[in-house]
């Protein structure tokens, strides 16, 4: 596969800081993607799971899809494994290095979410409408299943530490589960539509959450309350990813009324909730990833291309 390298500078909308185009990777009409430092995945339409290594764009991997329809894909922080989960329910966890399928799984539906643990130890799916279940990868073994909301869960993370899992619930709550036994920690009910989108302070010790209330909430992980509410954004938030130091927050927001259209990025102080960089891409964002030394990676989706932008 051709691969081609661009770098071009852009303003952010509104606060005049730089965008700049790290990577442009030529490939195949492109699925859904998985990104982490140093690393970007994509379910191409020449039914390939093709990886790649960042920011030169060098194709690492590729793995044979089949006819599988790919629904959702996470890639761990360390870019050992990956997984896929396809419109049929089946799920599969691969070796980046070797390629070799470490857990393969056949559920009764697709999923919504996945997520690795931060010590890529253990991988949590949420099938759609079912309740979030969490794995061993090493002995490919499930160790416990999360409680089971009405509607099932939008979004599931770990903490940092590994400690606990927090969910997005179609019941319109956020819960957290201690991640050693998957008991509920805690539940905030105070959304009125779906929360979406969630994320851990980097202590682990705060959730913030938000979704079709176009709001981000703060809940304390430990009772559920509430500490802050942001004020109203412009559309629905899509996803939230706090930054290695736990300083800034990071929040991509649906275009509701064309979701082919891009919507914003909006980066903020976790501390005070106060904006402190925005940005609109051309193409909707379809990915993104903080680097340890603090500089936040967005991927958008071209034609024939996947864009790399350092944002901040």
């Amino acid at each position: 596969m051709k691969r081609a390298i661009a770098v071009g500078i852009l303003l952010a909308c509104g606060l005049g800081a730089q965008v700049a185009e790290v990577a442009t990777v030529a490939l195949p009409s492109g699925g859904p993607v998985a990104m982490t430092e140093g690393w970007a995945a994509v379910a191409c339409s020449d039914k390939k799971l093709h990886v790649w290594a960042l920011p030169e764009g060098r194709l690492v991997r590729s793995i044979e899809l089949g006819g599988r329809a790919i629904d959702a894909m996470t890639i761990s922080g360390d870019g050992k494994w990956i997984a896929v989960g396809d419109h049929g329910g089946g799920y599969t966890v691969w070796d980046v290095s070797t390629g070799a399928a470490q857990i393969q799984l056949k559920l009764p539906h697709y999923p919504a979410s996945m997520a690795f643990s931060g010590d890529a130890k253990r991988l949590a799916i949420a099938p759609m409408g079912d309740p979030v279940q969490v794995y061993e990868l090493a002995t490919r073994k499930k160790l416990f299943e999360l409680q089971s909301p009405v509607g099932g869960t939008a979004t599931v993370v770990f903490s940092r530490d590994g400690g606990r899992i927090a969910t997005a619930d179609a019941d319109t709550a956020v819960r957290v589960y201690d991640a050693r036994n998957g008991e509920l920690v805690s539940r905030n009910p105070d959304f009125l539509l779906i929360p979406l989108a969630a994320a851990f302070t980097a202590d682990g010790k705060g959730v913030l959450a938000g979704g079709g209330d176009k709001v981000i909430a703060l809940v304390d992980a430990a009772t559920g309350g509430a500490i802050r509410r942001s004020a109203k954004a412009e559309d629905a938030i899509a996803y939230l990813e706090t930054s290695p130091d736990g300083a800034l927050l990071a929040a991509v927001l649906m275009h509701s009324d064309n979701m082919m259209q891009p919507g914003p990025l909006v980066i903020s102080e976790v501390a005070t909730g106060k904006t402190v960089q925005e940005w609109r891409p051309a193409t909707v964002m379809v990915g993104g990833t903080w680097t340890k030394d603090g500089h936040l990676l967005v991927a958008t989706m071209a034609k024939k291309a996947l864009h790399i932008w350092r944002v901040r």
